[in-house]
């Protein structure tokens, strides 16, 4: 029966394929990669993390109608705070984008990082694509760094890093991001958490403190010129919002 068993067990490896495709290959919208996690170490909450990727649908969808294939827009929401990356053609319609952006539900806070200029190529995403597998490779080869508190987006060789993680976290991640080859410059999109929130929460998902805020940097208003608050290596610090 060995014919038998073989052909039985093709089924279950083509459902194991597509499941590993599925939850662990990052998916590759207007010219750059949105980072993926699992979601029993994500530290936001199952429910967050469910809304997150509800507000980056609409936030697709709004795109959609309001400018067709005229733009290349990337949304990745994290606690409800949206970077956006992708190209547009022009400053204005780049602004639009973010008001638009900021009134979809539930979004609490717009980081615009879109360029101006052509369309990303197919091997410039795809590019960006690879990059982004090396960063989250480079991460689970780093001992003692928590590699699935990062949610890694890559747009023309830029790796933006998303995630609640503490400031050594922080500066670990993007060190080794910014050693990769390939790495233009890495972004910082951090919601800062203390040592001994990381610590307490073995499971991965971090707690409020008692003001049931997060440590973090002060917002950026959508639509807004972002302004590094620190430069240093080719790494760039985007002030974002307190966590809810």
């Amino acid at each position: 029966m060995p014919g038998l068993a073989r052909r039985a067990t093709r089924p279950l490896a083509v459902l194991l394929a597509a499941a590993f495709l599925a939850g662990c290959v990052p998916a590759l919208m207007g010219g750059a990669v949105v980072g993926t996690a699992a979601v029993a170490t994500d530290r936001r909450t199952t429910g967050i993390q469910l809304e997150d990727k509800a507000i980056e649908s609409r936030i697709r969808n709004t795109m959609s109608e309001n400018f067709g294939d005229k733009v290349q827009v990337t949304p990745s929401s994290y606690n409800r705070n949206v970077l956006l990356v992708g190209t547009v053609p022009d400053q204005a319609t780049s602004s639009r984008v973010a008001r638009l952006t900021a009134a979809v539900e539930n979004v609490a806070e717009v980081n615009n990082q879109l360029t101006v200029g052509s369309p990303n190529t197919l091997s410039a995403a795809a590019n960006d694509t690879l990059i982004s597998n090396q960063v989250r490779a480079a991460f689970l080869g780093t001992s003692g760094l928590a590699s699935n508190a990062f949610v890694v987006t890559t747009h023309r060789n830029v790796v933006y890093l998303q995630g609640r993680v503490t400031p050594a976290e922080g500066d670990t991640g993007a060190r080794v991001a910014a050693g990769l080859k390939g790495v233009g410059k890495v972004v910082k999109v951090f919601e800062y958490i203390s040592e001994e929130q990381a610590q307490r929460t073995p499971s991965g998902v971090v707690g409020s403190d008692g003001d049931g805020k997060a440590n973090a940097a002060p917002a950026a208003q959508a639509g807004s010129t972002v302004s590094p608050v620190g430069t240093s290596g080719g790494v760039q610090v985007i002030p974002i919002p307190k966590a809810p």
